[in-house]
């Protein structure tokens, strides 16, 4: 099981990125959502769309 949160800014494409907690490239904690703990990678994508941004992506560091 891995943690998840999504930037609360998007890049220049207007998508949040998701990424995993131990992410190398994680931003401040105060830039972020916290999405949950799950067992999966498709779980905080859907999560993040539908609560919180309508455009979310993978982070490639860690999730990719």
């Amino acid at each position: 099981m891995n943690e998840f949160y999504v930037e609360k800014s998007g890049n220049d494409k207007d998508e949040h990125m998701v990424h995993r907690a131990n992410c190398p490239s994680l931003p401040a904690k105060e830039k972020l959502h916290f999405i949950g703990v799950r067992n999966n990678t498709y779980a905080p994508l859907q999560e993040a769309a539908h609560y919180w941004y309508s455009a979310s992506t993978a982070c490639p560091v860690c999730m990719g």
